[in-house]
């Protein structure tokens, strides 16, 4: 389910399987100064997401849902 952001962009929930195709290796993690626990990452895709939260939840991928918007 895509939630809707202002300015065109979505956000979408992580919470299903771990290994579909559109999940991505973290390549590289950059912390957002102005948020307490926010950070821009880069794919192994080469696609670059901003996420909120524990990094360790994500097990070292994430969902792309650049890759998974191109697919469909």
């Amino acid at each position: 389910m895509k939630i809707p952001l202002p300015g065109g962009g979505f956000v979408e929930p992580d919470d299903g399987r771990r290994d579909t195709a559109f999940h991505k290796r973290i390549v590289r993690t950059e912390r957002l100064a102005q948020f307490r626990n926010g950070h821009m990452i880069d794919l192994e895709c080469g696609h670059r997401v901003m996420t909120f939260g524990n990094l360790e939840h994500a097990g070292g991928v994430l969902l792309c849902s650049q890759c998974k918007a191109a697919a469909t």
